[in-house]
């Protein structure tokens, strides 16, 4: 019994130690300007593809969940029994549209995730400088696309403690472009793998969770001569149980390419067949609150997701997911 107790204790120690660095991180925000602002690529495996996520500011680090957990902290579906799977749809400002899916199925051995991610851009214009009178010459449209696919593996070796990795490969497609005014051109697409991980601890006071996550290990990647870093992402959460049926979640992001973020969810259980969620993230440029509602039965379950963005038109999310 002494031995277990110790054991559950490291992940204690590993979480107190991150918590540390991250908030020791935080007073180098007031230092850098906009330094570090959109200063990396392949920005779209920062977005949040689950309508259950978004409705709560994404503040799920520390919240389990089926295979969409992969999406966020891949510790979150160690818990998963039997099968899961789910499917997100997001029609995203300025026409981008995104699509996602997941898969998680439990075994002796742990819990094995299978992650897909893709991004319809739309169609946009391109241009070359050049000499003429309008500084440029018009090249017709061009369509991008972006795809990450990902194996993830999640286990609980203790009834306290899950962790969880998550390895992926995305890849980047900008089509073919003109480089010069001769009507020379150049394809510009590229992949490379990528990795997250995270770690979730529980203890008995309210259900309170404790957790990271980590997204996007990567190499660096050069498009032409410019040379640029995937959109890594530190973050610690925490949630609990603070009345009956309503649960609050908070998070503490670090990002490579933006300042300090804090995300709170709120989300109310209507018996146990409908879940009633709310977010807030701040700091944010356009995004504003983030509202949402879920339903399930028989292990069928439905989610929509609204957000506010501002002078852009408000964003939709829905999701599905069944259990088996």
């Amino acid at each position: 019994m002494k031995k277990q107790h110790t054991f559950n204790l490291i992940p204690v120690l590993i979480l107190t130690l991150l918590c540390s660095f991250t908030i020791a991180q935080d007073d180098d925000d007031d230092d850098l300007g906009t330094d570090k602002l959109a200063q990396t690529g392949m920005k779209f495996l920062s977005f949040s593809p689950d309508a259950r996520a978004a409705a709560l500011g994404d503040a799920i680090t520390a919240k389990q969940g089926g295979a969409s957990s992969l999406f966020y902290n891949p510790a979150g579906m160690a818990r998963v029994e039997g099968m899961n799977v789910s499917f997100g749809q997001t029609q995203w400002i300025a026409e981008i549209s995104y699509q996602a899916a997941g898969f998680a199925y439990a075994s002796n051995a742990g819990v094995l995730g299978l992650s897909f991610m893709s991004v319809n851009y739309g169609d946009l214009q391109g241009a070359v400088r050049s000499s003429a009178e309008s500084g440029y010459t018009d090249n017709g449209t061009f369509s991008p696309t972006a795809t990450a696919v990902g194996l993830g593996y999640a286990f609980a070796p203790t009834d306290r403690f899950s962790v969880g990795l998550h390895v992926k490969i995305a890849s980047e497609d900008l089509g073919v472009a003109t480089v010069d005014a001769d009507g020379g051109t150049k394809k510009l697409d590229m992949s490379t793998p990528a990795y997250d991980f995270g770690l979730m601890y529980q203890m008995d006071w309210k259900n309170l969770m404790l957790a990271m996550s980590a997204r996007n290990f990567s190499q660096s990647l050069k498009y032409a001569e410019e040379a640029f870093e995937l959109p890594l992402t530190f973050r610690m959460g925490v949630s609990a149980d603070v009345a009956n049926n309503l649960s609050v979640s908070f998070v503490n992001e670090r990002p490579r390419d933006y300042f300090t973020t804090y995300r709170v969810g709120l989300e109310y259980s209507v018996m146990e067949m409908m879940d009633i969620r709310a977010g807030y993230v701040t700091p944010s440029d356009e995004a504003g609150i983030n509202l949402g509602v879920g339903f399930k039965m028989a292990g069928f379950g439905v989610d929509v997701s609204y957000t506010d963005f501002g002078v852009f038109d408000s964003v939709m999310r829905f999701g599905l997911n069944y259990t088996l």
